[in-house]
């Protein structure tokens, strides 16, 4: 299999668009769609199909898109893999959910390091279904989310929790009054936005949703609104009133869980690594100052 064909059916799967995955992979659009078409022969099957001058995945092409996915992943790890240093003995492939990213998980990166210096990283951005795919697939050892999948062939160690807080840019704002200043609906994982949506008498439509706490901080306090925070990550700024707790709302722990294959080769290696997160004091980082009011 030309690797080639595979990462051009998933720009143009990404895309919808010859043109626009033809300028992305440094192409001419008669080369994309040559490629499209040899993997097509190739499988005997048709990947994509036009409708409205929209470029649609057939449903042998939605089959293939995960397939693709992990082949190309388990291509790069073999790539890396055979390439790694003779001192670095261990290829750790850490993903997470964009939020457990933004709040903690980037400041972990070197502590990890330093304990474990022959370790060679690779980090992993995604919803947790895509992360639970990557891991029984294959393509990571281990993952941080914030809801804990019932998959048997899947363990988990809860190494921590986030206590959340709604805060908003201006004092003495109250529940009832979220719909007027604004909803910001942060992504804390399904079991607490389930909370969230009943936080409200009424259903109301967040101003923004957002999967990142940074985007969630910065627009509150350059424009309005309210959402939910790490209390960690706002102390300073309720310290220096910039923002204030939104009251009648309670504060919220997070739970935050390891997720590790039960079955995987790498267990000796891996138990070290869960332990050092099962250790860790988890809290959000604050080594970045995003904008003064």
């Amino acid at each position: 299999m030309n690797t080639d064909l595979l990462r051009t059916f998933m720009e143009v799967a990404k895309t919808r668009h010859f043109g626009h995955a033809a300028d992305n992979l440094y192409l001419t659009q008669s080369a994309v769609s040559s490629r499209i078409k040899q993997l097509e022969e190739l499988l005997g099957v048709t990947l994509f199909t036009r409708q409205r001058n929209n470029i649609l995945l057939t449903p042998a092409g939605e089959r293939l898109l995960p397939h693709a996915e992990n082949l190309l992943a388990s291509w790069q790890l073999t790539v890396q893999e055979i390439g790694i240093p003779k001192q670095q003995n261990l290829q750790l492939s850490l993903g997470g959910t964009s939020n457990l990213w933004d709040t903690f998980l980037k400041s972990v990166l070197p502590k990890l390091c330093e304990q474990f210096p022959n370790t060679y990283l690779r980090t992993e951005i995604n919803p947790p279904q895509y992360l639970i795919r990557a891991l029984l697939g294959g393509r990571i050892d281990i993952f941080a989310t914030l809801d804990a999948p019932t998959n048997i062939d899947l363990d988990s160690k809860k190494i921590g929790s986030l206590e959340l807080i709604m805060v908003c840019n201006s004092p003495d704002q109250t529940l009832e009054e979220v719909p007027q200043i604004g909803h910001v609906f942060v992504d804390w994982g399904t079991a607490f936005n389930l909370q969230q949506a009943r936080l409200f008498a009424e259903p109301v439509a967040p101003i923004l949703h957002t999967a990142q706490s940074h985007i969630a901080l910065e627009f509150i306090l350059s424009y309005k609104g309210a959402a939910y925070l790490p209390k960690a990550f706002v102390e300073s700024y309720l310290e220096n009133g910039m923002l204030f707790p939104v009251k009648g709302t309670e504060q919220i722990s997070q739970d935050v869980y390891l997720i590790y294959s039960k079955n995987t080769d790498k267990a000796h290696a891996l138990n070290p690594i869960i332990s050092f997160f099962e250790e860790l004091d988890i809290k959000p980082d604050m080594s970045v100052q995003l904008i003064e009011k």
